[in-house]
């Protein structure tokens, strides 16, 4: 628990801080003449790509790494390997959930900030 609030908040006060930086990169988007749809997609694409690819990765490593993980947990007479994979997906779940709570509070706070 500790370690996922840690990295939730962590990418939550990194993304506010590149807000304070991207303030005038979007002033400049609006100048040019980008609608506020256009840029409201554009911060979204941005914030779900710093969201996602975290536990995109994870996952990505965790399919590769399942048949050492099998071997390591058969060592210590651990061969239930349905209750491993419940529980890896139900992990996911629940990362995906909190991400996904922190990605909606980081959003509108960052576009409050680029708005600004």
């Amino acid at each position: 628990t500790l370690f996922l609030l840690a990295t939730a908040l962590i990418i939550y006060y990194k993304q506010l801080s590149e807000g304070y930086d991207d303030r005038n990169r979007f002033k400049i988007m609006e100048n040019v003449g980008m609608s506020h749809l256009e840029i409201s997609k554009v911060i979204k694409n941005q914030i779900v790509t710093v969201f996602a690819l975290p536990i995109l990765v994870a996952v990505v490593h965790i399919i590769f790494a399942f048949s050492m993980i099998k071997k390591i947990l058969k060592i210590f007479s651990l061969t239930n390997v349905p209750l491993f994979v419940a529980c890896t997906i139900g992990t996911v779940v629940v990362f995906s959930i909190i991400y996904g709570i922190v990605y909606i509070l980081t959003a509108r706070v960052y576009y409050r900030i680029v708005k600004a």
